[in-house]
């Protein structure tokens, strides 16, 4: 049977060729076959049809051997039905057979392939492990797995495994991601040293399939973000959607605890004034908010929260001001933001859970609440 094409996918430019020999038969045999002399079984592949000798069939072929000596339909049947092969790879097959010759290239390895496990043809399956395995490339390496997988080429799995390992950044780019299985993913998270690569590598597994969303918790376990860089964090885990629950905070509020805040900014932005919101006052928590304008040195009052809050956190980005958590008698675990262009409130969908004392962080116009109690 075929290799279905979810598995493998052979690409086929450039075009290569490996013609391959085997123990030939007298030529005479081969052009009795072509002049329909003595004659006796005819193999029908599709619409094409070739008359053959079942002494030759049995005597290169076992499968055929076995067909002709025991008690199948096609010992005594003039013809012999292969549909699982195709009539252009019958044809390369048949002329294998009588003159020990076949051209392989990268448009019929897998047919071949395929053919030569149904038909018990093991030399010809060795020669074609021998042209994949000077043919892997980035481009192919992943279906190469599947196929070496299938058809049990201990070798070829091998070989294709190993570069696959030394070529993540190239795989990646690759239009195969999606054919590639967990298992082999995990080997190469396990493998490879860089973390900042093997995060990139989940990623496009991630989305280049259907389904794959709900395995992210548990190929994060294969990735070390204490060794990844601070800007790698910031700017790409932390700009994933699918860190954004429970666990992937974990992970991330973990990170910046060991390497510390984020590195200062090669030019510090000037700052022009600050927000004063909340609090307590007699034990009361208050809503008044307050701006100061540090170019003329004046305060102003700006509206006052929706809800009253103290231990808040909050947090300035693209003319909002985010107010987060805190306490009013009770935990809080609501979301307000005041656009400053028209002074207008707006609530935003609430926290999992109440929080103090978080502490928030802006990335990729994502808003991130960590740590608190």
């Amino acid at each position: 049977m075929l290799l279905t094409p979810c598995l493998f996918c052979l690409q086929t430019p450039p075009l290569s060729i490996m013609t391959q020999t085997i123990s030939s038969l007298p030529a005479v045999f081969l052009q009795m076959k072509e002049a329909d002399e003595f004659v006796d079984i005819t193999l029908v592949f599709g619409k094409q049809r070739i008359a053959c000798h079942k002494v030759i069939l049995a005597g290169m072929c076992d499968y055929f051997r076995r067909m002709f000596l025991t008690n199948m339909l096609e010992r005594g049947s003039q013809e012999v039905v292969l549909k699982d092969i195709s009539a252009s790879t019958g044809v390369l097959l048949v002329e294998y057979l009588y003159s020990g010759n076949i051209v392989i290239t990268q448009l019929n390895a897998q047919d071949l392939l395929a053919a030569s496990e149904m038909l018990l043809l093991g030399a010809l399956k060795k020669n074609v492990e021998d042209f994949l395995l000077s043919h892997t490339d980035s481009v192919n390496c992943i279906s190469i797995i599947n196929l070496a997988r299938l058809y049990d080429l201990k070798l070829l799995l091998a070989d294709a495994r190993s570069y696959l390992q030394e070529h993540v950044k190239e795989v990646i780019e690759t239009e195969e991601m999606h054919l590639l299985q967990e298992g082999d993913l995990i080997e190469v998270l396990e493998a490879n040293a860089s973390q900042e690569e093997n995060f990139l590598f989940i990623q496009k597994w991630m989305k280049s399939a259907e389904g794959r969303t709900d395995r992210f918790e548990d190929l994060m376990q294969h990735v070390s973000l204490s060794q990844c860089s601070k800007d790698f964090v910031c700017r790409t885990v932390m700009a994933e959607k699918l860190m954004h629950n429970t666990r992937g905070m974990t992970l991330i509020q973990e990170f910046m605890e060991s390497n510390g805040s984020a590195d200062p900014p090669k030019q510090p932005s000037l700052a022009v004034g600050f927000v004063v919101s909340g609090g307590r006052s007699q034990n009361i928590s208050q809503r008044e908010c307050y701006s100061y304008d540090a170019q003329n040195g004046q305060w102003n009052t700006l509206p006052p929260m929706p809800t009253a809050r103290r231990s808040h956190s909050s947090i300035y980005h693209n003319h909002h001001l985010y107010v987060v958590g805190g306490y009013d008698g009770s935990y809080l675990n609501s979301v307000e933001a005041l656009d400053m262009r028209n002074l207008q409130w707006n609530h935003l969908p609430p926290l999992p859970r109440e929080v103090r004392f978080a502490y928030l962080a802006i990335v990729s116009d994502n808003l991130f609440v960590l740590g608190g109690f």
